[in-house]
């Protein structure tokens, strides 16, 4: 039986005959090596039952029978294998429209996971549609000696950029296992200040860049931090295209992209575009923050492109673990506080005063209700509860606090304080002024503190409006 329950398979791998042959005599058929390898990867993950079954028939371009439906229906997940020969498959119309259905219906699970064994255009009519939206893991690269793509793993199964994309395709399959069979439970995390978040777009990097990309994903992702984007664009013009950037782009709190002397492939679907400018081009124009990284080894010599150049000039030069670094620290960064109103605005002061300057205090909030500002005071009626809940409100909202010192003695003042400075803990941004009226009588005693930023007007021999006016006027900037 398979892990996940309620199937007889994990995993059902559907791939091209041709796309098995062996590359020399004396080795075994391309995919059924990836296979035992992904076999051997995802058991050592912690799946050791982890059950796979390869559809022979169907790679051999036999027809779809209701048995070897049945086990398509069956298998939890679904691998193939894309490449021109896989296109190439002679199903009849009701075969293939009921193999497609199925594997529609784990496309929208997750359950789907696509490899390029050869490149393929995913625009082409006999593309299947269902898969169009998967971002497929290469397992082919430019050959720069014969100048063609080359299978990844031909001819030494042990190639280091092989085995990077088996364990990256043994991780994926690994974390859909663990939402299909293991409960998922929230770790605990130790309370601490909250910091907030944002994905991160990584830009679709050149064939030379794909594993610095899957690694920067993977570490933004062991952070708690998602990036984007997670399915492949339209590929059917540059217009479509920009369309579906522009949506993810706007959920992104920056851009982060990868730069080699490679200046990419030209798009099939926008003549004379490559995939970095055209990329970097498109998240201009959505205004957010963009981290560019090249390594410090490039020469500069090497890139030719003009345009590509100018790109590569503008990106940053450091070790990939300091961008790495740098791309995390963008995306946790806290966002700017609110502006703030204009000069004119009104703004919102709690004028604060004991029982017997109450009086004092509503001839000062009148004076600055006249130059825009507006005033609130302690509640005079209520229980106990309700006129101190009313009060922490009122702090955590206003934009400024007046204490009126007149007949009350320096511990009201001294008492007001400290609760103001308790309550700035629930503010969600500091208090643009705290300020002491000394009103009548004149004569004041000390209140025992040195405050930094403390605003003191001194209106002990009556109101004095040079006073006011400088107080109103920084609140109001």
């Amino acid at each position: 039986m398979a892990i996940v329950p309620g199937f007889d398979y994990d995993l059902f791998v559907s791939y091209a005959h041709l796309d098995d042959q062996p590359p020399a005599s004396h080795l075994q058929g391309w995919v059924k090596i990836l296979v035992q390898k992904l076999e051997i990867e995802v058991r050592q993950r912690g799946f050791k039952n982890f059950k796979v079954w390869s559809d022979e028939q169907l790679a051999a371009n036999i027809p779809l029978t209701p048995q070897l439906m049945d086990r398509i229906k069956r298998s939890a997940m679904l691998l193939v294998v894309m490449s021109p020969s896989y296109l190439e498959s002679k199903w009849c119309g009701r075969e293939r429209d009921e193999f497609l259905g199925l594997a529609e219906e784990r496309v929208a699970k997750g359950c789907v996971f696509l490899i390029e064994a050869r490149p393929v255009n995913a625009t082409e009519a006999r593309f299947p549609g269902p898969f169009r939206d998967l971002v497929p893991i290469p397992f082919w690269t430019d050959d720069p000696e014969s100048q063609t793509d080359r299978l990844l793993g031909v001819p030494n199964p042990d190639e280091a950029q092989y085995i990077t994309r088996i364990l990256k395709l043994s991780h994926l399959i690994k974390q859909q296992l663990d939402q299909m069979v293991k409960p998922q439970v929230a770790p605990y995390v130790t309370p601490g200040p909250a910091v907030e978040v944002g994905m991160v777009f990584v830009a679709r990097a050149t064939e030379d860049l794909e594993d610095r990309e899957d690694e920067l994903r993977s570490y933004l992702e062991q952070l708690g931090i998602a990036a984007l984007p997670k399915t492949r664009y339209p590929q059917t013009g540059a217009e479509a295209y920009e369309t579906a950037m522009l949506e993810d782009l706007a959920s992104c709190k920056l851009y982060a992209q990868l730069l080699s002397a490679s200046r990419g492939r030209e798009l099939d679907f926008a003549a004379c575009k490559r995939y970095p400018c055209f990329q970097h081009e498109i998240a201009k124009k959505s205004g957010k923050p963009r981290l560019l990284w090249r390594d410090r080894g490039l020469d500069m010599v090497s890139v030719k492109d003009p345009d590509h150049r100018g790109l590569v000039q503008a990106a940053q030069v450091s070790s990939f673990e300091d961008f790495k670094r740098a791309v995390a620290d963008e995306a946790r960064k806290p966002p700017p506080p609110p502006p703030r109103p204009s000069l004119n605005a009104n703004v919102m002061v709690f004028v604060s005063a004991d029982s017997g300057d109450r009086t004092l205090a509503r001839q000062v909030g009148k004076e600055l209700a006249l130059r825009g500002v507006e005033c609130f005071y302690p509640l005079e009626s209520g229980t106990p509860d309700e006129v101190r809940e009313d009060l922490e409100n009122v702090l955590q909202n206003c934009d400024g606090v007046l204490l009126i010192y007149g007949s009350a003695g320096p511990d009201w003042v001294r008492f007001q304080y400290l609760f103001n400075r308790k309550m700035s803990a629930k503010r969600d941004h500091p208090l643009r002024t705290l300020a002491v009226f000394q009103g009548p009588p004149p004569e004041k005693i000390d209140i025992g503190a040195d405050i930094p930023n403390l605003r003191i007007l001194d209106c002990r021999n009556g109101l004095d409006s040079s006073k006011l006016d400088e107080f109103a006027k920084a609140l109001q900037q």
